[in-house]
C-alpha cells in the first residue's frame, strides 16, 4: 500500500505541474523551448530528471545483477558522454539559436532534405529509448499493484501526452526538474540502507564459488510465460492459479505460465528462466570472462557498449533540446557542468543495487524479471514497516524516472514531426504527441521480454552514429557539405538500424552475429563520420556563409540576459 501510494504521488505531482505552464504555453517559443528562459540550475535539475532515466535506474542494475562488473560500461560512457556534450556540444547549439536539431541542421547547411532527414533519426532514436521508459512503466506497476503489464504502458503514455499537450516544454521544465528529486532520493535512502547493512555483515557474500541459491523457502511470482532450466528434481509447491499442490519438478526445462506461483524450497539452485546465464559468483566477479553477453564476446560488448553512450548521449534529442532553454551559450556549458556534479554520484550508487540484489531477491532470475533488480532491493533485505517504506521511496523515484524521461522523448518526437517534418505549429504539436504516444504504448506491448538496457543500446548506437556526427562535424568542421552530411547520416544510422531491425527480428542470436548486428557502434560510429569527411572532401559543392555561421557558434555571448 505505501509504495503505491508514494507511486500515487509522484503521478498527481506531475499532473499538477505539467499543467501549470497551460497558461504561457501559447506561443512557438514558449511551447517547444520555454521562451529561452530557464535559469541554468533548474535546467540542470531537469536534464538530470531526463537522463536518469529507466535505462540507469532500471536497466543498468539489472545488467550487473546478472552478467557482474563489465556492465559498469554503460555508466562510465554515459559520463564521459556528458563531459563531451559540455566541452562540444551545448553552448555552440544553443548560440545557433534554433528550435530543434534538425532545425540546426538545415540552417548550417541550407538543406531542407537534410532537415527531413534529421527528423527521421530523431524519431527513430527517440522511439527505442521511449519503448525502454514504458516497459520500466509497466513493470513497475506491475510488480506494485499487480495490475496487467499493459496498464502501465497504457497509463503512463496518456499521462505523459496528456501534460505535454497542456504545458510544452515550460511544464514539463518544472516537472522534470521536481522528478529530479524523486529519482536522486529513490538511489541515495537505498543506498543508505545497503550500505549500512553491509558494513553490519547483515548482507549475505556476493562473490562465491557456487551460483546463486535460495537461502530459505522462496516464493516466486511469474508474470509473464516464461521457460525455466532446473539444475535437479525438486519438490516444490506450485499454483497454476486453481490452488497450490505439492509437485516433484524433475530436472531440464519446466513451461511456466503467466500466473503461476511456485514455492521453492531453502537451498537449491536457483531455477532460472532460460533465457537468462545463471553465472556463479566467480565468474559473475570476473570482468569479461567467459559469458554469453554480447554474443559470447564480453570484451567487444563492453567497449561497443561504452562508445554507443559516449556519443550517444552527444546526440539524444531529448538531452540536447534542453540546452535550447537556456539564456544564452555560456549558461548552457554552464548547465551541463552542474549536471556532471549531480549525475556522478548517481551513476556510482547503481552498481550496488544490481549487486546486492543477486543475494536478495535471486527469484528474480527465476522469473526473468531481472529489470526489477531495484525496485525489490528494499524488500528482500527488510521486513514489515522498513521494507514498505524503502520500496516507496524506489518506487516513487522509478516512476519519476521513466515520467521525465517519457516526457522528454515525446517533446522530441512531436517537434521533429510537426516543426520539422510538416512545419507547422502548436495544434499539429499536440496531435503529433498524442499520435506518438499511442504508437508506442501499442509496440511496447511487444518488447515486454526485451530487456531495458537493450532498448537503450540500440537507441543510442542510432544516435551515435547519425545525429552525432552531424552536430560534431556542423559545429566544428567548415568543410562539411550537404553531399558529406547526408552521407553521415544515412550511411551511419541507417546502417545502424538495419543492423538493429536485423537483432530484433530474432535472425543472429549468437556469437559474432549477434556481437556486431546488436551493438553496432563500434563500427557505425566510425563509419559516419569517415563518410562524413571523405565525401565532404570530394565534394565540389559548398555551403554558403560558413564563417558567419561558425561564428554565431562559436563567438562568446554577449553579456546580454537574453538571445534569439
Amino acid at each position: 500500500m505505501i509504495p503505491s501510494l508514494a507511486v500515487g504521488a509522484v503521478v498527481v505531482l506531475t499532473v499538477v505541474l505539467g499543467t501549470s505552464g497551460l497558461r504561457y504555453a501559447r506561443t512557438t517559443s514558449n511551447f517547444f523551448v520555454a521562451s529561452r528562459a530557464v535559469h541554468p540550475v533548474w535546467n540542470a535539475f531537469a536534464v538530470c530528471g531526463e537522463a536518469m532515466s529507466a535505462a540507469s535506474y532500471l536497466g543498468v542494475p539489472a545488467l550487473i545483477f546478472v552478467f557482474g562488473y563489465e556492465m559498469l560500461w554503460p555508466l562510465l560512457g554515459w559520463t564521459v558522454g556528458f563531459l563531451l556534450l559540455s566541452l562540444f556540444i551545448a553552448a555552440p547549439m544553443r548560440r545557433f539559436g534554433s528550435y530543434t536539431i534538425p532545425e540546426f541542421v538545415e540552417g548550417r547547411l541550407d538543406s531542407p532534405r537534410l532537415r527531413s532527414v534529421t527528423a527521421m533519426m530523431v524519431i527513430v532514436v527517440s522511439w527505442f529509448f521511449l519503448l525502454a521508459q514504458l516497459k520500466g512503466a509497466g513493470i513497475v506497476t506491475r510488480s506494485l499493484i499487480g495490475t496487467p503489464y499493459w496498464v502501465g504502458v497504457a497509463g503512463v503514455a496518456v499521462l505523459v501526452a496528456a501534460n505535454l499537450s497542456a504545458g510544452g516544454m515550460r511544464g514539463i521544465t518544472f516537472v522534470q526538474g521536481f522528478q529530479f528529486f524523486f529519482i536522486f532520493l529513490g538511489i541515495l535512502v537505498p543506498f543508505a540502507v545497503m550500505s549500512v547493512l553491509w558494513t553490519r555483515g547483515e548482507i549475505a557474500p556476493i562473490a562465491v564459488e557456487a551460483p546463486p541459491t535460495f537461502g530459505e523457502e522462496t516464493t516466486v511470482d511469474y508474470p509473464a510465460d516464461v521457460t525455466i532450466a532446473i539444475d535437479d528434481t525438486v519438490d516444490a509447491v506450485v499454483d497454476f492459479g486453481d490452488g497450490p499442490e505439492q509437485r516433484t519438478v524433475g530436472a531440464g526445462t519446466l513451461e511456466v505460465p503467466a500466473g503461476t506461483t511456485i514455492t521453492w524450497p531453502a537451498g537449491i539452485v536457483v531455477p532460472h528462466a532460460e533465457r537468462i546465464e545463471l553465472l556463479d559468483g566467480d565468474d559473475w566477479a570476473r570482468p569479461l570472462g567467459d559469458k554469453a553477453v554480447g554474443g559470447g564476446h564480453p570484451l567487444y560488448f563492453s567497449f561497443a557498449v561504452f562508445m554507443a553512450n559516449m556519443f550517444g548521449i552527444m546526440g539524444l534529442p531529448h538531452i540536447v533540446v534542453r540546452f535550447y532553454t537556456n539564456p544564452t551559450g555560456r549558461e548552457a556549458r554552464k548547465t551541463n557542468l552542474i549536471v556532471l556534479a549531480l549525475i556522478a554520484p548517481y551513476y556510482a550508487m547503481l552498481p550496488l543495487f544490481g549487486a546486492v540484489s543477486r543475494v536478495a531477491s535471486p527469484g528474480l532470475l527465476s522469473s526473468g524479471a531481472t529489470d526489477s533488480a531495484t525496485v525489490s532491493v528494499g524488500q528482500g533485505l527488510l521486513d514489515g514497516t522498513a521494507a514498505e517504506l524503502v520500496t516507496a521511496v524506489v518506487s516513487a523515484g522509478a516512476a519519476a524516472a521513466f515520467l521525465s524521461t517519457s516526457s522528454g522523448l515525446l517533446i522530441a518526437m512531436a517537434g521533429a514531426v510537426s516543426h520539422d517534418m510538416l512545419g507547422a505549429g502548436v495544434r499539429q504539436f499536440r496531435a503529433a504527441v498524442w499520435v506518438g504516444a499511442a504508437l508506442s504504448a501499442v509496440i511496447a506491448l511487444g518488447v515486454e521480454q526485451t530487456d531495458i538496457q537493450v532498448l537503450i543500446g540500440w537507441s543510442t548506437s542510432i544516435a551515435a552514429s547519425s545525429i552525432c556526427p552531424l552536430l560534431v562535424l556542423g559545429i566544428w568542421w567548415p568543410r562539411l557539405t550537404r553531399r558529406g552530411a547526408f552521407a553521415a547520416a544515412v550511411g551511419g544510422g541507417g546502417s545502424a538500424t538495419f543492423a538493429v531491425v536485423i537483432t530484433m527480428t530474432g535472425l543472429v542470436d549468437s556469437g559474432w552475429p549477434l556481437a556486431i548486428l546488436g551493438t553496432p557502434a563500434v563500427w557505425s560510429v566510425p563509419l559516419a563520420f569517415a563518410l562524413g569527411i571523405v565525401v565532404s572532401l570530394r565534394d565540389p559543392d559548398t555551403v554558403l556563409d560558413v564563417p558567419h555561421k561558425l561564428a554565431l557558434m562559436h563567438v562568446p555571448d554577449r553579456p546580454a540576459t537574453s538571445a534569439s
